[in-house]
């Protein structure tokens, strides 16, 4: 993320808490206001061109999404349109990772929790089949066949949270898979919460002990609360591998024997 687009998001996320207590309506029009922009290259480069007058650029949002929206809404996308952006996508992409935070702020704490199992659960099911990962992420599929198929997929079982975002991870470009989306929204939502996820490889179930333990190992490696998401990895023999934002501590049997191998040539 380059500096101007950093900074911008920073102010932006700021700019959110100010409006106090929100709910999933200011999270449904983030993703409604992201998908127009991600649809309207435009859009896009109006709202985000750095010579544009500001009150052009302020008729232009409310010419647009005043309309639909709450003016709350309406007003920080107004502001996020007087900012700097490093490349015209990122306005559409923070204003996805602002909708993921609003939803974080709306849900209680135990909520929260719930929507980062729930978010977890469905990345990793589908993730683990390549049909339903190739039908959820593939650009020939239309959007309405993707969405009745999370519908299926949700069951009627899941938070009304979880079910904004995943509908939302349908129509992302965060990144190309499905799962990857759920996975930075469960990233997101525990950086809001005040943790980071450590996501875990392991060859079979931890007990609660042995979660406990882990849990409080890691916690002083980082100095912070972690969450732990656990995946069932038979291609693991032994061990665990162990990723906490993008850092990596394997410690599995199988990458010991490789390292041996190597070191004897």
């Amino acid at each position: 993320m380059a500096s101007s687009t950093r900074q911008s998001r920073l102010v932006a996320e700021q700019e959110l808490s100010k409006l106090g207590k929100v709910g999933l309506l200011t999270t449904s029009e983030l993703f409604a206001a992201t998908n127009a922009l991600l649809s309207s290259p435009q859009l896009r480069s109006a709202l985000s061109d750095p010579s544009a007058q500001a009150a052009g650029k302020s008729k232009l949002v409310e010419a647009v999404f005043g309309p639909k929206f709450s003016k709350e809404t309406v007003g920080l996308l107004g502001k996020m349109a007087q900012m700097r952006w490093s490349a015209t996508r990122d306005l559409a992409l923070t204003a996805e990772a602002l909708g993921v935070r609003a939803a974080a702020a709306a849900a209680a704490s135990k909520d929260i929790d719930t929507v980062q199992a729930e978010l977890f659960a469905v990345g990793q099911l589908v993730s683990s089949d390549p049909q339903l990962e190739l039908a959820l992420s593939s650009t020939r599929a239309s959007v309405e066949a993707k969405m009745a198929l999370v519908a299926k997929l949700l069951n009627n079982k899941a938070t009304e949270t979880t079910n904004i975002l995943a509908g939302q991870a349908v129509h992302s470009r965060t990144f190309k898979r499905f799962a990857e989306v759920l996975e930075q929204y469960g990233m997101w939502i525990a950086e809001f919460a005040g943790e980071s996820v450590a996501n875990i490889r392991a060859s079979k179930e931890l007990s609660e002990e042995q979660l406990t333990r882990l849990s409080a190992a890691l916690t002083k490696v980082f100095g912070r609360e972690l969450q732990l998401n656990v995946e069932i990895d038979q291609e693991i023999i032994g061990g665990l591998h162990i990723t906490v934002n993008g850092e990596v501590l394997d410690a599995t049997v199988l990458t010991k024997l490789q390292n041996a191998r190597l070191q004897l040539g």
